[in-house]
């Protein structure tokens, strides 16, 4: 039997060498080195093995990873599944930038390196900074320069940089070109974007836009099936309900047009951002694992913490006056949409009376409450009381901060998606709710009393014990 081969992809692989200014024979003398094989070859030897695997891709594994440590990538990147990283791309040109310098007959360089200080950093210019963040915008305008393909252009980069008309082409990977498919409310439109920055804002703003048309109870879809991903706003009753989708994917330009390509780990850092904008916009979300978050809607509950000086924290857990629900009401709200609105009402019941006793009977005054960053936060500005009244606090920070998490089978929490205009409504209860509370020393729902029971934290985010507490579930 045959030894097994690896393919790799000879394109990239011919791209990354010319890109390193390496001869066939350097690089291939370089990977048997690696290999602990003779680097002093014939250079027949060297070169007729290496143009083997430049001409068809098949190799070893071994010396597919030989190779790519010369080259200073990944053997995922050789194979063309990943796209090489920008810093990579930045760190070459660097190199080849300060080579030129050093050389000093390099006039195009010199004048247009001495024009981008003056522009951006005419003092006490630091030669490290300057060339990496000049590096930076050069490779910007090779990248955009590669897609338009315009001959002036890419002479005149070859001239600053002293690379090759081949080695000008070689994929610059600073932002990347992303082809975007975009329909909102059925209306299709496509684009070319350069760089995430303006596809993630712009997937929050359509959201934002029409998402009120979805119901509070809109699902927001994130996957990633790279080379492609997707971003869907579903509907929690009309299957057939006008779409809005995002699908993008990053671009490579090529001279017979654009190949889509995977993402770089850079990239996916950036798209993991995706995550966060669907919490952030919507109540409920299905992420790249298939699970739909809250996967029970009843089982929704609100994580209260309470932070005073020094960081010190206790945490508890509150079902609010959700066990009193009637099944009729929930459904005619969850046939409307708005079934996630009913439960956090019902999870925000009595909070600001159960809270109130720990509250050291400070005066409404002193608290404020906001909604940001996915949560409510209350807290206490202890310099709006006398100097007296602060001295007998004992301490000088108190907040509490509220989320919601959904409590799984097993009894531990995870985190939920919470809309901005949900958190936001939810704040606006609570306030109303504290202001009534406050409204009189004797002040006493009617309803039935919510005992929030704080438990010390070990450390932040980690608790002794989880439990969920309201009145009927007290120890």
């Amino acid at each position: 039997m045959g030894r097994t081969s690896f393919v790799i992809n000879p394109e990239r692989l011919k791209g990354l060498r010319v890109e390193s200014g390496m001869t066939q024979e350097m690089l291939m003398s370089k990977a048997y080195k690696i290999l602990g094989r003779s680097p002093e070859a014939a250079p027949k030897t060297l070169i007729g093995h290496y143009q083997r695997v430049e001409k068809n891709g098949h190799t070893s594994k071994a010396l597919a990873n030989a190779l790519a440590q010369v080259l200073e990538t990944t053997v995922e990147v050789l194979q063309g599944k990943d796209t090489p990283e920008s810093y990579h791309y930045i760190d070459k040109l660097v190199k080849q930038l300060k080579a030129q310098l050093e050389l000093g007959n390099n006039q195009a360089l010199n004048n247009e390196l001495s024009e981008w200080q003056s522009k951006y950093n005419n003092q006490c210019p630091d030669m490290n900074e300057d060339i990496y963040d000049f590096a930076r915008d050069l490779g910007i305008q090779i990248e955009l320069a590669q897609l338009i393909g315009q001959e002036d252009e890419l002479i005149k980069l070859q001239d600053i940089t002293g690379w090759s008309s081949e080695q000008i082409l070689n994929p610059a990977n600073v932002h990347g070109h992303w082809f975007v498919r975009k329909t909102v409310m059925n209306s299709i439109s496509t684009s070319l974007e350069y760089g995430l920055g303006e596809i993630m804002w712009e997937v929050r703003d359509v959201i934002k836009k029409v998402g009120h048309f979805y119901t509070d109870d809109l699902r927001v879809s994130v996957k990633h099936a790279y080379p492609w991903i997707h971003i869907d706003l579903i509907h929690p009753r009309i299957s057939d309900f006008h779409k809005t989708t995002f699908i993008f994917s990053r671009t490579l330009p090529k001279p017979d047009g654009l190949k889509w390509v995977s993402p770089s780990e850079a990239d996916k850092w950036m798209l993991s951002e995706l995550d966060r904008i669907a919490f952030d916009e919507a109540n409920f979300v299905t992420l790249n694992d298939g699970f739909i978050y809250p996967s029970d809607i009843k089982n929704l509950r609100l994580k209260i913490i309470e932070i005073t000086d020094h960081a010190k924290s206790r945490i508890a857990y509150s079902e609010g006056w959700l066990t009193d629900q009637e099944d009729s009401v929930f459904e005619s709200f969850l046939a409307s949409g708005r079934a996630h609105y009913w439960i956090v009402n019902k999870l925000t019941g009595g909070l600001a009376e159960g809270l109130r006793a720990h509250l050291n009977h400070l005066p409404e005054v002193s608290w404020k409450v906001d909604a940001n960053n996915g949560r409510i936060t209350l807290t206490c500005d202890s310099w709006k009381l006398s100097a007296e009244k602060r001295a007998k606090l004992g301490f000088y920070d108190l907040s509490y901060t509220i989320s919601l998490v959904e409590l799984m089978p097993d009894g531990s929490y995870r985190a939920a998606p919470w809309s901005k205009k949900g958190i936001e409504d939810a704040a606006n209860n609570i306030t109303r709710q504290l202001q009534w509370a406050w409204a009189s020393e004797d002040f006493a729902s009617d309803d039935e009393q919510i005992n929030l029971h704080f438990q010390e934290r070990t450390k932040l985010g980690e608790t002794i014990v989880d439990f969920t507490n309201a009145s009927s579930l007290e120890e």
